[in-house]
C-alpha cells in the first residue's frame, strides 16, 4: 500500500489521554479531516529512554493497550512505527539468556564483545561517536563468572546488536513481519547510523556498510509494499544518499532553515535547500527530540547559524551536545535545541502558521508533532519533574485538556491549512520554487487542471495562498 501524500501526526502512545485507545478516538473523532496517517512512538515494553529501550517489538506495553488498538488505527490511517534496530533492552529474553548461558546461549553472537574486536587505543576511543555522557562500553558479569565488556552506545540498559550475526537479522525479520501484519506501512529506523562498528573510525554512518544494512531493511519492507524512513542527524548529504536509494529521507534541515528565514527575515538559505532537497522525504518542524542542528551543516554558514542559536537560546532549555567517547563530558557542537517550535518562533501565531504553510508546500509527506499541532509552549515543569531536558516538548495531555487545545484560534487556523493540504489535488503534481527577494518566498504546485501558490514575506505578519477553484475555474486566495 502506497503512503498517502497527506499529513501525518507524530504522537506517543500515552500522552494524548492515557493510552492507544484514547489516541485512536481522537484521530477518529477530532482529527479525521486533518490527519491521514500517524507515527506512533514506541509502544513496546521498555525499561529506559522513553520507550527506546525495547524488550521486544512483538508486544504492546500493556499500559498502552493491545495490538487490537494498533490494528484499529491502521485500518483508517497510514501507520508509521519505530524499529529500534541498534540495540535491545538488557531485560530482553535474548540478553537475559546470554547472561545465564554465556557463549552457550543461542543469542550470544547477537551482542558485541568489545575485546574480541582487537586492541582499541586512546586515539581509537576518541573518535567514537556517542550519545550519552558515558563510555560506549559496559562490563557485565555472566552467570559463569566471566566478565564481558559489551558495546552500549546509549546506556547500560540498551545493548547494541551485531549486524554481522544472522541471529540479529532473524530477529529484525521477525519484528518487521509482525508489525506489517498489524498494519504498519512505514518503518522509522531509529538511530540506524550507530550499527556500523569499525575500530579506528567514528563507528557512525560508516560507508558503504551502512547502506548494505539499509538495503536489507528496504528489501524486507518492500516485499509487503511498506517503506523505510532511516533516522539520522548529520550532514545533509546523508539525506540525499538515502533518497537516491529510493528510501524516504528526513527533512530535518527544514526546521532551522525556516527559523532562520523568520528570525533573520532572510530566505536565501531556505531557498537554496528547496532548490535541491529530496522529493521523497518526510518533512517535520518538530519531533519528540529537539530541533536538529547538524542537518544544516553547509546550508547555513557559521556566521548566520550562531546568531540563530543565540536567538533560540533565550527561549529554549539546555542544548544537547555532540560528544566523542574519548572525552564523554566535553562540550562539543550543538546537536539539538530543546524547544517547542511555537516558542522558537517567539509564540508568534502568524509566523507559526506561515511556517506550517512552508512545510506543507515543501516536497514530501508532512508530519506534525502532537505538541506542535496545538501550538503549545515549553513545559519547564515537566523537565524539572523528570530530569529529562527533552521533556520540554513532551507534554502529557488529558483528553479534556487536549480537546480544549484543539479549539484554540491558532489550532483552528492550522486545521484550515491542513485540510487544504490534504484535499487540494495540485500537491500530487509538480513543485516549483520561484525566484524572489531575500525576504520573500514563493512556492507552487501544478497539475493539468489545478494549481496553488504560497507567498511568504518574512518581514510581514501573514502568508497567503492563491489557488484555482477546480469547481468554478475562478482564482481564489486566502490568508493563512
Amino acid at each position: 500500500m502506497n503512503l498517502k501524500n497527506q499529513i501525518q501526526l507524530i504522537a506517543y502512545p500515552n500522552r494524548i489521554g492515557t493510552d492507544l485507545s484514547d489516541l485512536a478516538t481522537t484521530l477518529e473523532t477530532d482529527l479525521p479531516d486533518v490527519i491521514k496517517g500517524v507515527h506512533i512512538l514506541p509502544m513496546y515494553p521498555s525499561n529506559a529512554d522513553a520507550g527506546f529501550s525495547p524488550l521486544t517489538h512483538t508486544e504492546v506495553e500493556p499500559e498502552y493497550g493491545t495490538w487490537q488498538d494498533i490494528e484499529r488505527i491502521a485500518e483508517q490511517f497510514d501507520l508509521c512505527v519505530d524499529v529500534i534496530l541498534n540495540h535491545i533492552s538488557d531485560k530482553s529474553d535474548e540478553f537475559q539468556d546470554f547472561l545465564e548461558k554465556g557463549e552457550d546461549s543461542e543469542y550470544a553472537e547477537m551482542f558485541i564483545e568489545v575485546d574480541e574486536l582487537g586492541p582499541i587505543s586512546d586515539e581509537d576511543l576518541s573518535k567514537i561517536h556517542i550519545r550519552k555522557e558515558k563510555s560506549p562500553f559496559y562490563t557485565v558479569t555472566l552467570n559463569n563468572g566471566r566478565e564481558v565488556r559489551l558495546w552500549t552506545t546509549f546506556s547500560e540498559h540498551q545493548i547494541d546488536l551485531d549486524y554481522r550475526s544472522e541471529k540479529t537479522l532473524e530477529l529484525m525479520d521477525k519484528y518487521l513481519t509482525l508489525l506489517m501484519d498489524k498494519g504498519a506501512n512505514l518503518f522509522r529506523l531509529d538511530a540506524f547510523g550507530y550499527v556500523t562498528k569499525e575500530i579506528g573510525t567514528s563507528c557512525f554512518l560508516i560507508e558503504p556498510e551502512i547502506y548494505h544494512t539499509l538495503e536489507w531493511f528496504k528489501e524486507k519492507a518492500q516485499q509487503r509494499n511498506a517503506e523505510i524512513l532511516p533516522e539520522v542527524h548529520d550532514h545533509p548529504s546523508y539525506q540525499y544518499a538515502i533518497a537516491s536509494r529510493d528510501m524516504y529521507a528526513y527533512g530535518f534541515a527544514l526546521p532551522p532553515l525556516v527559523l532562520n528565514a523568520y528570525l533573520a527575515q532572510d530566505s536565501e538559505h531556505l531557498q537554496n535547500w528547496l532548490r535541491m532537497c529530496p522529493h521523497k522525504q518526510i518533512t517535520v518542524l518538530d519531533t519528540h527530540d529537539g530541533i536538529a542542528i547538524p542537518d544544516v551543516e553547509g546550508l547555513i554558514p557559521p556566521d548566520d547559524l550562531q546568531p540563530l542559536l543565540d536567538n533560540l537560546e533565550t527561549r529554549s532549555g539546555s542544548p544537547i551536545m555532540r560528544k566523542m567517547a574519548g572525552n564523554a563530558h566535553s562540550v562539543g557542537a550543538i546537536y539539538q535545541i530543546t524547544c517547542t517550535f511555537f516558542d522558537a518562533l517567539r509564540q508568534d501565531e502568524d509566523a507559526y502558521i506561515g511556517a506550517r504553510a512552508i512545510q506543507f508546500f515543501t516536497p514530501g509527506i508532512p508530519q506534525v508533532y502532537y505538541v506542535g499541532l496545538v501550538a503549545d509552549e515549553n513545559n519547564h515543569e515537566l523537565v524539572e519533574e523528570s530530569g529529562e531536558i527533552r521533556d520540554i516538548n513532551r507534554h502529557y495531555y488529558t483528553l479534556e485538556e487536549w480537546r480544549d487545545k484543539l479549539n484554540t484560534p491558532v489550532t483552528q487556523r492550522l486545521f484550515t491549512l491542513m485540510k487544504f493540504r490534504n484535499e487540494y489535488p495540485a500537491f500530487n503534481g509538480a513543485f516549483e520554487l520561484h525566484t524572489s527577494g531575500k525576504t520573500e518566498l514563493r512556492l507552487t504546485w501544478t497539475t493539468n487542471n489545478a494549481w496553488c501558490q504560497l507567498d511568504v514575506d518574512f518581514a510581514s505578519p501573514h502568508a497567503h495562498i492563491t489557488y484555482l477553484d477546480t469547481q468554478t475555474g475562478d482564482t481564489r486566495s486566502f490568508t493563512v
